[in-house]
């Protein structure tokens, strides 16, 4: 059950990578645009708070199970 959860909490990391990638296309596009739209502003932020709960997921499934979390400081 360890090895799954682990699992999961691996593919929640990887998820959390490609948030983060699609955020910094976001914000690149935005500048490269000079748009200053509320819209994409709003999606950037979204996809932010998305990638920050699914860090934070990974992290109490490998809490559960006594696992480091790769994100501590």
């Amino acid at each position: 059950m360890n090895d799954e959860i682990n699992q999961l909490a691996d593919r929640l990391d990887d998820t959390a990578e490609q948030l983060a990638e699609l955020s910094i296309e976001l914000l690149q596009g935005a500048l490269a645009d000079a748009d200053t739209s509320d819209a994409r502003s709003k999606l950037e932020r979204s996809v932010t708070r998305a990638r920050r709960a699914t860090i934070k997921a990974a992290a109490i499934l490998r809490e559960s199970t006594g696992g480091s979390d790769p994100y501590d400081d």
